[in-house]
């Protein structure tokens, strides 16, 4: 009966070592790059600041910069679009953005992967008319040689 007490005994101490150990350790945040997952979220929210500046500004050279050879985008009216196709909207297009606000920003990261979601008010200009639009949107990127890049995309109007 000793001997079952001891091991008894044995067990629970351990148990209890390990249950200590585990919570004296911080927890670890899931791999993003060099920083974790939280640098990783504010390194999205900036380079979505970053082109959301671009766009507003008609800076398309370095828009350009910033989405991977192949990306793809879902634009507001429902067209895929590759990356020539939507640098020739931005370009050529008759709409001007004059405005852009996200707002309601969540990121999710998945090691060199990362996707933002979130709301979009936009005012443009076209065909001589000012309107405002709001949109929610998803957006795909992707970490290459250290730098993130917006790899695919999807507008969608919310009606309102």
């Amino acid at each position: 009966m000793r001997t079952i007490s001891g091991v008894i005994l044995l067990l629970v101490s351990i148990l209890a070592s390990i249950a200590a150990i585990a919570q004296s350790a911080p927890p670890q945040p899931a791999a993003a790059g060099p920083g974790g997952v939280a640098q990783a979220d504010e390194e999205i929210k900036a380079l979505e600041a970053k082109l959301v500046n671009l766009i507003v500004h008609g800076d398309w050279d370095e828009y350009e910069k910033l989405l991977v050879t192949d990306y793809t985008g879902i634009a507001y009216n429902g067209k895929l679009e590759n990356k020539e196709a939507t640098m020739s909207s931005f370009r050529d297009g008759p709409r001007k953005i004059i405005v852009l606000e996200p707002e309601d920003l969540r990121v999710r990261t998945y090691g060199e992967t990362a996707i933002l979601q979130g709301q979009l008010t936009i005012w443009a200009r076209e065909s001589g008319r000012v309107g405002t639009k709001i949109e929610r949107f998803t957006e795909v990127f992707v970490r290459r040689d250290g730098q993130w890049r917006l790899a695919a995309e999807q507008e969608t109007p919310t009606g309102k």
